[in-house]
């Protein structure tokens, strides 16, 4: 679904806008709507947008666990060469003035809620891309706890309601298909994780994990493939339900030898032997457009279970209740279909542990869906809607709900945690502290440090503004690519999901073009010519630009769709010292250069296949320039010499290690090269022949983005799962001879450093080098001469 609030002009903001609906790839633009707050951003602009989940598997969003990774690696670090980088947080800590969270705190997508059993106070949370955290104080504060685990993808945390101090994470997201890596468990709350299944053992997504009450040795798991048990705490595992994705399992908790497993596409499944063998339940449940399945037992009648059906397109099949134990099922027809369209990705279902008649249902907003989250009463013949109570307001897309000792309800959905102490009569925002952002991309300010922005998933484009980790929201809906004016970087530009484009100036313009029939990304390409801001370039199936951006932003096709290769784009790079010197990359591995002003050439002859992650071109040379690809093995990166031959310089790069992103640092020579995997970051400083991966400072996150500041001589990534961090570049210490300004290459640009120094320092020989620059203080540890400079 997709949703925009008028947009408004720099002073005066306008509430009255016309409703408009336009079809956009299967969502629409829905008009104004006063119950819902609007998301004020940089110079008071209104937008909201919401326009629906990433497609399963998208390759951005999927990842890979470190390979080889062992428990000891959380305290040691990486075994190896070990970056010399030193990371440190950016945030957001959290997303300020999120529109979609009622202009309040959000940070990300939480997937699953665990609070302690006995004290209430303390709860666990499972973010989709960011790991497992924890709070002892009811949510005012949250610790990460697994960011050197393997990967940081999760389905599911479950507390061990017998020993608390047993926590079970199950990796990779059910609904998303994210990668996983097993089950992992931790018996000191947290401090320490082994892993007691693989993904042989359990399969590679996670959609619940339930521990026996009666025995902690009994373990239940499902995911995509299929419901597992171990009966000796993890040191075996079997597969009872093989061959169908299972999405939820629940047991009778006064007899836990009963067990009810949904079946995805089939039906629910019960045993009253432990799991060792099972019945289809029928009795009144559908046996036709049957997806998703999700079950919630009452725990003070047992006999009494809910499940929500979710049928193809996404909405409610069917809520269904029975009374004893599912031999008959009643449909309770007044439920409202809380979770279209979107019940594959978002739904969640829960029963009162202290009243049966007491069920919550979980699903997308009530403002552009039918409904958010709901209540009954009475046993699920009546229902409200209590996504907004009290003041406050739940982010849209609800993925999970628990309930405390204490009685508090704790929520997660894709903007982070909330609960509710009064039975979601009012709800309290829990954000603060949380930092799960899932950056797609990252942009950072062309001359102060302090500034950036990211795209993000469902939390829109944010804005970090100064020297903080807070960063207010910039528009709602999902980030992408993004970009600032190099001449005038209160001009911004961001993007939303396939290649909508919209410029801040600071007043708001949707300069989208016409490409509504094309084929493109979730997230498509959008780039700057670094050799003039006023240009853009955006990548469908084929390539579009416009020269005028800042103004009226007239886009024309400059390729034709050979350049997809029959697929669509994933990158675009032109050339810094060439505008008309343009690569794109495509998902069909194809990469295609443009030399003039009609011509392009493939130049894919010598490149491993699969889909091409990024392109960076030598900022001198535009012969020369590297590409990545999101592959896991053989080559994945390389380097075009001006010779047109392609060489790889994958080297030492750990087999199951995708370069997802990648960043080029062309001081030295070999330049330095840092790529973005799906755990974490690795840096080559002699050209890609031994790579050195990053150490405890830098969780083991999907990289979404990284950006050099080739001023600072920083990177910046943008991490999918734990916000933006940033490291400083390792000196050059003159790595080339003469490099006044240390930008990697000796030129007419380094006359001003030298004239600068000389200027500064009368009477002294020309003995000049990067450490001197602006200081006047020459060193003698680098001669240059005018006439190198003039070269």
């Amino acid at each position: 679904m997709k949703r925009i609030v008028c947009a408004m002009s720099v002073v005066i903001l306008f509430f009255g806008c016309q409703s408009t609906n336009v079809d956009i790839r299967g969502g629409s633009f829905a008009g104004d709507d006063d119950t819902v707050p609007k998301a004020v951003g940089f110079a008071g602009q209104v937008h909201k947008m919401k326009f629906g989940p990433p497609p399963p598997g998208y390759v951005k969003i999927v990842g890979e666990a470190v390979p080889q990774w062992q428990p000891e690696d959380m305290t040691a670090g990486p075994r190896g060469p070990r970056s010399p980088l030193s990371w440190y947080p950016l945030g957001p800590r959290p997303i300020l003035d999120e529109g979609w969270s009622g202009d309040d705190d959000a940070s990300g997508r939480v997937v699953s809620v665990a609070p302690h059993p006995i004290d209430p106070d303390i709860a666990y949370i499972a973010s989709a891309s960011g790991g497992v955290w924890k709070t002892t104080n009811g949510g005012a504060l949250w610790t990460p706890l697994t960011d050197e685990l393997s990967i940081l993808n999760h389905g599911c945390v479950t507390v061990d309601p017998s020993n608390p101090q047993t926590v079970y994470a199950g990796t990779g997201e059910y609904t998303t298909w994210s990668a996983g890596d097993g089950l992992f468990r931790s018996t000191d709350g947290g401090t320490t994780w082994i892993r007691i299944a693989t993904t042989a053992q359990v399969g590679s997504t996670c959609s619940r994990v339930v521990v026996d009450p009666t025995d902690s040795l009994v373990i239940h798991v499902t995911g995509e493939a299929g419901y597992h048990r171990s009966d000796d705490g993890g040191a075996a595992w079997t597969t009872y339900l093989a061959g169908t994705r299972c999405s939820d399992v629940a047991l009778n908790p006064s007899d836990p030898s009963t067990v009810y497993v949904a079946r995805h596409g089939d039906g629910i499944y019960k045993s009253t032997n432990g799991g060792d063998t099972f019945n289809k339940l029928a009795g009144g449940l559908p046996t036709s457009d049957v997806n998703r399945i999700l079950l919630a037992v009452a725990p003070s009648e047992p006999s009494t279970i809910y499940t929500a059906i979710i049928n193809g397109s996404g909405g409610l099949r069917g809520l269904y209740k029975t009374t004893n134990g599912g031999t008959n099922w009643t449909q309770k027809s007044n439920t409202p279909d809380f979770p279209y369209p979107q019940g594959w990705y978002d739904v969640f279902l829960g029963v009162d542990p202290t009243n049966e008649d007491i069920v919550y249902g979980g699903g997308v907003f009530p403002s552009y869906a039918v409904a958010g989250v709901v209540k009954s009463t009475n046993g699920g013949n009546n229902w409200t809607d209590i996504t907004i109570a009290g003041g406050v307001q739940l982010h849209p897309d609800q993925h999970a709900i628990a309930f405390g000792p204490d009685g508090t309800i704790w929520i997660g959905n894709d903007g982070g945690v909330w609960k509710s102490i009064d039975s979601g009569a009012s709800w309290i925002n829990t954000n603060a502290t949380l930092t799960v952002t899932q950056n797609y991309n990252i942009a950072i300010h062309p001359t102060d440090p302090a500034q950036a922005m990211g795209g993000t998933q469902d939390n829109g484009t944010v804005g970090r503004e100064s020297d903080t980790e807070e960063w207010p929201q910039v528009i709602g809906g999902d980030g992408g690519f993004l970009a600032y004016d190099a001449n005038d970087p209160i001009r911004k530009y961001t993007t939303y999901v396939y290649l909508s484009i919209f410029r801040f100036d600071p007043g708001f313009s949707d300069i989208t073009g016409p490409w509504g029939g094309d084929p493109a990304n979730f997230i498509a390409p959008l780039v700057m010519d670094p050799n003039d801001p006023h240009t853009l370039l955006g990548g469908t199936n084929r390539v579009w630009r416009t020269t005028n951006a800042h103004s009226s932003a007239d886009w024309t096709t400059i390729s034709t769709t050979a350049v997809a290769g029959g697929g669509t784009l994933n990158a675009i790079a032109v050339a810094p010292s060439a505008s008309d010197m343009i690569y794109t990359g495509s998902t069909t591995g194809k990469v295609y250069r443009k030399t003039n002003a009609l011509m392009w050439d493939d130049i894919s002859s010598g490149l491993p296949g699969g889909q091409v992650s990024d392109i960076v071109i030598d900022p001198i040379d535009p012969e020369t320039a590297y590409a990545t690809f999101y592959n896991t093995s053989g080559a994945r990166v390389l380097r075009k010499d001006p010779a047109m031959a392609w060489a790889d310089v994958t080297g030492d790069l750990p087999s199951g290690v995708a370069a997802r992103a990648l960043a080029v640092d062309w001081r030295f020579d070999p330049p330095h090269l840092h790529i973005g995997s799906g755990a974490g970051v690795y840096s080559s400083s002699d050209g890609g022949t031994t790579w050195a991966k990053d150490g405890l400072d830098l969780p083991n996150v999907n990289i979404g983005d990284l950006v050099i500041d080739t001023t600072q001589h920083t990177i910046t990534v943008g991490t999918y799962g734990r916000g933006a961090w940033r490291a400083v570049l390792p000196s050059s210490t003159c790595a080339l001879l003469g490099d006044v300004n240390d930008d990697g290459h000796v030129n007419g640009a380094d006359i001003a450093g030298y004239v600068r120094v000389k200027l500064g320092s009368p009477g002294v020989d020309d003995v000049v080098s990067c450490a001197d620059y602006g200081t006047g203080n020459l060193t003698d540890d680098t001669v240059l001469f005018v006439a190198d400079l003039l070269d």
